[in-house]
């Protein structure tokens, strides 16, 4: 369990697929996260996503539960995910209920993931992707001492057309030093 002032995060457990699936059923949620606000997930292809994950054996991702403190609810659930075992670059993937945005949690989450990638998984460097209008998420970044790192042209396509996508990253050192 990984605490914070707001939420702790917690490894994704069976019965919260439940939570998880309603989550990424939400269209406007979706959009924000994945891009593919048409995108519907059934509970068995979430499970089968997730199986090995669940039974501890999946290498290159940890998916964690966002739960807030004050309420005891399921906020939304973040991973961190790397593309080979040995690989020294993670990224992050984040979700919230609309119910919760709005309220720094989402700050919160990223430093809590940053510093968990870092400390406990020896990565390198850190990244995210997302939407050059998500606002929210790109605040969330710098303040956490993420940077812009590039934008790629018409890489998303939700809405019936294309979108540019935004890429952020932070390494270990410039984390440390505002940790300092």
């Amino acid at each position: 369990m990984i605490q914070g002032k707001q939420v702790y995060l917690r490894a994704l457990e069976r019965e919260d697929l439940k939570d998880l699936h309603e989550i990424q059923n939400d269209e406007e949620v979706m959009s924000w996260a994945r891009s593919k606000p048409d995108h519907m997930v059934s509970m068995e292809a979430l499970g089968k996503e997730y199986e090995e994950e669940l039974k501890g054996e999946d290498t290159l991702r940890r998916t964690f539960v966002i739960v807030h403190k004050k309420s005891g609810k399921v906020a939304g659930w973040a991973s961190l995910r790397w593309w080979r075992q040995f690989h020294t670059t993670a990224d992050f993937g984040i979700a919230m209920r609309r119910g919760f945005w709005g309220k720094g949690i989402g700050t919160e989450v990223l430093g809590l993931l940053t510093r968990l990638a870092f400390e406990q998984y020896n990565m390198h460097k850190v990244e995210l992707f997302t939407r050059p209008d998500n606002l929210s998420m790109i605040r969330a970044a710098e303040r956490n001492g993420f940077k812009v790192e590039g934008r790629s042209s018409e890489t998303l396509y939700f809405n019936g057309r294309y979108h540019d996508g935004l890429a952020m990253g932070v390494l270990r050192k410039d984390f440390e030093k505002r940790e300092r």
